[in-house]
């Protein structure tokens, strides 16, 4: 079980420069990838989507990559010889149409910038995987550690509320009898009266008796609520990713106990709910932090 929340760092040292790799990974309902790279490494862009979707199902992915100092042979200075050509043809025919004197240096010539071109040499893709992996493999596998630690932190609370849901529909189910027979008396008791007071077809009043008790009969919410809680944690010790069916199990859960709640004409019942809606409500936000 792993959460969707960590944070991993790695760091690669070259000649003459080196690399900061920070992966950050935040909670989100489907997976979203952000990369922040220098202009050396974009082209690896794609590839680094690929390894994070290899590794992870769901979760936003920030990666951050941090260049410091200069590799070598990034950059190389080439000089525009015909454009020199032609600056030096028009200054020669300058000084003799004008009779100028002097001689161009090698200082006049650093003056025409224009001349110089600077051109960044792009390596091979390789070789900057070369230098790119090792630190985004190693922020990648902190990451995972501290989503994994995250999640089994989870996971033990998870357990404790299902502790207490386990309690609560204990108490539940051992005030369902007392509250079947007490609303089936309260039931006799009016139906009693309507038969002294108007003389009504007492058949068709105990056939509305019978549809009403069953309309009080919570039993099967109560099962079935049960059973998405065993189903619960069966989801929780099977092989990931588990936040989306615990989510849906949440859902289902809250749908359970909402129809009991209506269903039961107890106070007491009705404040038990109140609680396990509540809890309901707890395990349905650790779910959300789940990958």
């Amino acid at each position: 079980m792993e959460s969707m929340t960590g944070f991993g760092r790695g760091e690669f040292q070259g000649e003459g420069f080196g690399l900061q790799v920070e992966v950050k990974s935040l909670n989100h309902r489907f997976m979203e990838i952000v990369c922040r790279l220098p202009r050396r490494y974009q082209v690896l862009e794609e590839r680094l989507r690929r390894e994070i979707q290899a590794r992870f199902h769901r979760g936003r992915f920030e990666v951050q990559v941090r260049l410091v100092g200069t590799p070598p042979a990034t950059a190389r200075v080439f000089v525009d010889r015909s454009l020199l050509s032609q600056y030096l043809a028009h200054l020669r025919s300058l000084s003799a149409e004008w009779g100028l004197s002097g001689e161009l240096s090698v200082s006049d010539l650093l003056r025409l910038k224009e001349i110089f071109v600077l051109a960044e040499e792009t390596p091979e893709v390789e070789a900057l995987w070369t230098e790119l992996s090792p630190p985004f493999f190693e922020a990648l596998e902190q990451l995972s550690r501290m989503r994994r630690r995250e999640g089994e932190y989870l996971r033990e609370v998870l357990y404790a509320h299902l502790r207490e849901l386990d309690v609560l529909l204990d108490r539940i189910a051992s005030l369902k009898e007392g509250h079947l027979s007490e609303a089936l008396r309260r039931l006799e008791d009016r139906l009693s009266k309507l038969l002294a007071e108007r003389g009504l077809d007492p058949v068709r009043l105990h056939q509305e008796a019978a549809i009403l008790a069953d309309r009080l009969d919570f039993t099967e919410e109560l099962d079935r609520l049960r059973s998405h809680r065993r189903h619960f944690e069966e989801v929780m010790e099977s092989p990931g990713p588990h936040g989306r069916k615990l989510d849906f199990l949440c859902q289902e859960m809250f749908r359970e106990i909402n129809t009991l709640s209506n269903k039961a004409a107890s106070a007491e019942i009705s404040r038990l709910a109140v609680e396990v809606k509540a809890l309901i409500e707890k395990l349905r936000e650790q779910v959300q932090n789940l990958e």
